[in-house]
């Protein structure tokens, strides 16, 4: 309830100064296990990815956001749980991958940190350990504008605005394991995110045709 009180008002406040603009919202899968997979260039991009689909978002935040008491216990609020930064951190992808488990919505940057200069990183192998092991369908998502909202280092946004293209939901094969085909899951992610981008215009007057 909470979850999503907040997210409405939210949302309402970054189309009024950010004039956030969602395309594609219809290809969200409304049940089963599914990993929303945006590319990341801003601390803005959590949000405008929950507000970008109808479903409620679960999604690793880093550890150190949880050190303050009260700001931690909104992250909680809103379904965030920590993610250690340093190394391989065993315990938040096992909490991520039971959440998939119970058909419930995960959100993950395929490329793992924020973008430096607007472009796109390589993807990691996580995002497809997380699909195989839970056999969760991924959402390729493109966010354009962020960055020049809240570029790195920024203390305060700057209001400008901000569009998000959702795609359709990939699946793959349950079962396979090992980091090659992890990363094929990744790299096929990141050319479906790349896609999204390149045929933004295109794909916004196709969703408008097909409302």
């Amino acid at each position: 309830m909470i979850y999503f009180i907040s997210r409405n008002i939210l949302k309402l406040l970054f189309k009024i100064f950010f004039r956030l603009e969602i395309i594609g919202a219809e290809n969200c899968p409304k049940n089963g296990p599914l990993i929303i997979a945006p590319n990341h260039e801003s601390f803005l991009d959590p949000l405008i990815a929950g507000f970008a689909v109808p479903r409620a978002l679960n999604f690793m935040a880093r550890d150190t956001l949880f050190k303050n008491k009260i700001f931690g216990k909104i992250l909680i609020s809103v379904n965030a749980f920590p993610l250690r930064r340093k190394g391989a951190d065993l315990g938040a992808m096992r909490l991520a991958i039971d959440k998939l488990r119970q058909a419930k919505a995960v959100l993950i940057f395929p490329e793992g940190t924020r973008s430096k200069d607007g472009s796109f990183g390589s993807p990691r192998a996580g995002i497809g350990f997380l699909a195989a092991s839970s056999g969760a369908s991924i959402l390729p998502c493109y966010i354009k504008g962020s960055m020049g909202a809240l570029p790195k280092g920024a203390i305060f946004p700057r209001f400008k605005k901000i569009s998000v293209y959702v795609g359709k939901a990939l699946s793959f094969d349950k079962g396979s394991f090992g980091k090659e085909y992890y990363m094929q899951i990744a790299e096929k992610t990141m050319t479906a995110i790349c896609e999204l981008k390149e045929n933004s215009n295109a794909y916004r007057c196709h969703c408008e045709r097909t409302k």
